[in-house]
C-alpha cells in the first residue's frame, strides 16, 4: 500500500487478536511499531514476531484508562522512533458473562467496559494526535468499533454496545475538528471474528454454526482479514477518506 513505508504506528490491544494482527501488517508494509497493550508478555511477544521478520517495534505495558501512562506511552516511542504518523485505537473488552439488559447491569462493570473501550480511545487519540502534530504534521487514525454499536445485534450488552457507540460519535467529532490539520480519522466496523478468545468461545461445532447462521459468507473473519482494512485506512491509498466506517462482516449489515 502507498505511503505506509517509513511510518511510525501505535497500536493499542496489539498484544493478541485485531490489534496484533494490525501491528504485524503495518509492519510488513514498512511501520515502525509502537505495541502497547496491558499484558507485558504478549506485548513482547508480538514485537518478537515483527523483529523475527526483519522489522522494528517496541513494546509497551500500560493500561489506556490511565492518561499519565498513555502519555509515557507516546514519549517512549517518540524517544525510539522520533515521530509518530499513526495510530490505531483498538484495546477494547468484552464480557458477555458479566454484561447485562440495563436494569441487571452493575455500575463496576459499565465503569471497566465504558472505561476502556470508550475513555481509553479517547485517551490514546487525544496523546496520539498531540504526538502526530508536533512531529509527523500530519497522519491517520484509525478507531476499531463493532455492529454492536449501531444496532442491538447484541441483546443484554448494554456496557460494551453503549461503549462502542460513544467510539463511533468519537469517531466523527475528531474527523471533522482534525481535517484542517491534515489527521484522518476512520473506523473499521469487524463483525465475527476469529481471534483467540473467540475460538475457544466457538469450539464447538454446533455453536461456531449458530454464530454463522446469518453470516453471507457463512464464515467468521480472519484477524488478518481485519488488519487489511485497518492498513488501508491508515494508508496513502484512504487519502481521501475521513470520518467513514469500513465493515469487514462478511455481509452482515447488508442483510
Amino acid at each position: 500500500m502507498r505511503g505506509l513505508m517509513g511510518k511510525t504506528a501505535v497500536v493499542t490491544g496489539s498484544g493478541a487478536g485485531i490489534g496484533q494482527a494490525a501491528a504485524i501488517r503495518l509492519a510488513e508494509e514498512g511501520c515502525r511499531l509502537g505495541i502497547f497493550d496491558w499484558n507485558a508478555d504478549s506485548a513482547a511477544a508480538t514485537v518478537e514476531t515483527i523483529r523475527a521478520a526483519g522489522g522494528e517495534a517496541i513494546a509497551v505495558k500500560l493500561d489506556v484508562r490511565e492518561e499519565a501512562q498513555v502519555e509515557a506511552g507516546y514519549k517512549r516511542v517518540l524517544e525510539a522512533f522520533g515521530k509518530v504518523d499513526i495510530v490505531c485505537s483498538n484495546a477494547a473488552i468484552f464480557s458477555g458473562a458479566r454484561d447485562r439488559a440495563v436494569d441487571e447491569l452493575p455500575k463496576d462493570v459499565w465503569d471497566e467496559m465504558v472505561g476502556v473501550n470508550l475513555t481509553g480511545m479517547y485517551l490514546t487519540c487525544k496523546h496520539g494526535i498531540r504526538a502526530i502534530k508536533a512531529t509527523a504534521g500530519k497522519g491517520a487514525v484509525v478507531l476499531t468499533g463493532s455492529p454492536t454499536g449501531m444496532s442491538g445485534c447484541t441483546p443484554a450488552n448494554v456496557a460494551y454496545g453503549s461503549s462502542k457507540g460513544g467510539v463511533h460519535a468519537l469517531s466523527r467529532v475528531m474527523a471533522v475538528d482534525h481535517a484542517k490539520d491534515g489527521i484522518r480519522v476512520n473506523v473499521v466496523v469487524p463483525g465475527f471474528t476469529l481471534t483467540q478468545i473467540v475460538r475457544e468461545l466457538v469450539a464447538d461445532p454446533k455453536v461456531y454454526e449458530w454464530q454463522i447462521n446469518q453470516i453471507p459468507l457463512r464464515r467468521g473473519a480472519e484477524p488478518h482479514e481485519v488488519a487489511g482494512a485497518i492498513a488501508f485506512m491508515a494508508s496513502d491509498d484512504a487519502s481521501y477518506m475521513t470520518g467513514s466506517f469500513m465493515f469487514v462482516d462478511g455481509g452482515l449489515t447488508a442483510i
